[in-house]
Order: structure tokens, then sequence, then C-alpha cells
């Protein structure tokens, strides 16, 4: 019998295209963010006078007269790096360690060079998952939809620890272990290294741990003991030096299912630009998604990929009214819906997987613009 092939092939030249098209669609965007500030790279930092004050940051870094944002805590730590426990960052940056550390370490220590190593790794990340998809045959569409999602290009602008979360997620899932009997020390590595760059993937390993209960598949239940482990000894760690459990902070923000998403949809909280982001997420890529995938495990039953879209669709609906404040929170704090959703998308690649990935991209590129035209007052440091 002939083997059937899910996904087209993309030649070695198409490849290159779509990475060098990928490549300049990022630059614009990191111009669109720099230029108001004379094309200064700090300003990805979001970084805000009293952390300026507080740190008393290098010469030359933009410092906005606005309230900082998540960027600024994770310089601080790969700035204090190795002497994390002298760090004054707040206890929650600290769940997203693995960012400020792989900075810190291809900065070489040098704090000037910090700017530069966020960047890299960022915009570098999201090429070399790009790379990966189309070594795999996946169609340039949904490389471009998952390159350029909400929660990519929200971390572009605010030098954020999505793009490294992506990549390895994507990395794991590709690799296509998880439909094997057994995983193996790569996708272990890929693993513990994802539930050090963001809280919310510790919840994915929950899911796959599920999944490998349901399929019976006890030695790869086993070996997820490894990826936990190293989950815990990151928040020992932190609730060592601060005595406080963050997770926890980001557990609490939840409600009812439906009901945040329902009061922003109705204009309980009014309608400005914040929450009608949320609404074109929400009426875009959430509820189309949930259908589709429901579908989708009505009609095949439980496939990982769907399975893992599910969950993460049905835990962005039970999300807080504060998060669901605007799409530069839901957008990205449930980082694994989009690698898990886009990759189930292009396995089916129908008529309606592309328009909800058209979505995606659509309101990736939208909030790309939208956050790149805001200009903040600031001074140098």
């Amino acid at each position: 019998m002939k083997k059937r092939v899910i996904l087209s092939t993309v030649e070695g030249s198409t490849r290159f295209l779509v990475l060098v098209f990928l490549t300049a669609i990022l630059g614009f965007f990191l111009l669109l963010n720099i230029h108001p500030y004379g094309n200064n790279i700090t300003a990805l930092f979001h970084l805000d006078q009293t952390t300026a004050e507080t740190l008393g940051v290098p010469k030359g870094f933009i410092v906005l007269t606005v309230p900082g944002y998540d960027g600024e805590q994770y310089y601080e730590i790969a700035r204090s790096l190795p002497h994390v426990i002298d760090s004054p960052t707040i206890a929650y940056s600290y769940q997203r360690f693995l960012l400020p550390l792989a900075a810190h370490l291809l900065a070489f220590g040098h704090i000037t060079l910090l700017p530069w190593a966020f960047l890299i790794i960022n915009v570098g990340s999201l090429l070399l998952m790009a790379w990966l998809m189309l070594r795999r045959e996946v169609k340039p569409l949904y490389v471009f939809a998952l390159a350029l999602s909400p929660a990519a290009l929200i971390a572009l602008h605010f030098n954020l620890a999505e793009p490294l979360s992506l990549l390895l997620l994507t990395a794991f899932l590709l690799r296509g272990s998880y439909t094997k009997k057994h995983i193996d020390r790569i996708d272990i590595l890929l693993l513990s290294l994802l539930v050090l760059s963001r809280e919310i993937n510790i919840v994915f390993v929950a899911v796959l741990l599920a999944y490998f209960f349901f399929k019976k598949q006890w030695r790869n239940a086993l070996l997820l003991v490894i990826p936990v482990c190293s989950f815990l000894a990151l928040h020992g760690l932190i609730y060592a030096m601060f005595h406080e459990i963050p997770f926890l902070w980001s557990t609490g923000k939840h409600t009812l299912p439906l009901l945040a998403p329902w009061n922003v949809l109705i204009g309980a909280r009014g309608y400005n630009v914040y929450t009608l982001s949320s609404i074109a997420l929400l009426l875009g890529f959430v509820v189309p998604a949930l259908l589709w995938v429901g579908l989708e495990i009505k009609r095949r039953g439980w496939e990982f990929l769907t399975l893992g879209s599910f969950v993460f669709l049905l835990l962005m609906l039970s999300m807080a009214p504060d998060i669901w404040g605007s799409i530069t929170s839901i957008g990205r704090v449930i980082t694994p819906v989009y690698p898990l959703t886009v990759l189930a998308l292009a396995k089916r690649d129908t008529a309606g997987a592309r328009m909800i990935t058209v979505s995606i991209l659509l309101l990736g590129l939208g909030i790309g613009f939208g956050l790149g035209l805001i200009h903040h007052p600031y001074s140098l440091s």
C-alpha cells in the first residue's frame, strides 16, 4: 500500500525563500518597534524609571516614563548571574529562568552585550523553529502563522520568553516520538528545558503524562519524572530565595470557564483598543479553533495534537478577567496552544484549517503593527 503523505514537500529553494521572507518580516517589526527610540534595541526591555533607578542600568539605556514590562525583569536576572541571590528581581520572573540564563551565556557575562543576546535568542528561536518546520515538510502558510503568531510578535516587542518556549515545544512535537513507544534523551532534554522557559509548560507535561497513561506507555510516563524534577528544582530554588511560590500566583489567575471572555465580549469592561484586541483573538482564533478541534476529536478520536490543543484552548477560556483585558496578555500566556493548534491544522490542511491558520497569522500581524505604532516618552540613562 502506498504511504499517504500528510504534509506537502517543501523544496530546498522554497525553504530558503521562506526563511528570507520571514527574516525580512521580523526585521521590519523590529525596526518598527525601535525606530521611535533612535533605533536603540534597549527599548525592547521596556524599562521604567523606578526600575532604572533601582538597578542602575548602563549608560545609553532607553528608560520609559510609563510602567515597565516583564522584559526588564529578565534583563536584571541575566545581569545578576551568577549571583542570583543578590538580585532584587521579583520571584515571578524567575519562572522563565531559561531566557535570562541563555542570554547571559550568549553574552559571555558582558552586560553591554545582553541586549543583543536577548534579541539574537528571540529572533533566532523563531527562525530556527521555522527551519525545523520546513524540514519536516510543513507548508509555509503554517510556518508563517506560528512564527508570526500573537505570542511571537508580542514577545518580540517586549523581549519576552515566548519565542524560546515556542521553539522548544515545536521541536519536541516535530520529532514525533510521543506517537511511538519510546521517547529518547533529546525529547527529555527538550521537555526539561521547556519547563524552565515558562511555567505554563508544566501543564503540557501533565497533558503528555495523561496521554502516555491512556496509551499505556509506562516507560514514557516514567521518563517524564525528569522534566517534572527540573521544574520542581527551579521552583524550589525560587522558594529558597524569596520564600514565595509564584507558580501559585499563575495558577490563581483563572475564573469560571467562559466568564471572563464573555464579559469582554458583551462590553462589561467597556470597549477600547485593549478589549477589542481580546475580542478579535476570541472570535478570530479561540472559538473557531475550539470548534474545529472538537469536530476533529469527534471524527478521529483523541490524537495528541488535537487533545493538547483542546486542553489549552479551554484553559484560555478559563483565564481571569485581567488576563482577558488585552491581547498582549491572553494572546501569549497560554503559549503551548499555538504549536499544538498550528501543527494539528497543518496535519489536516483542509479549507477550514487554512482559514483558521490565516486568522492566526492576521492576528499576529495586527498586534505586531499595533504595538509598533505605540510610542512612549523616554529618556536615556
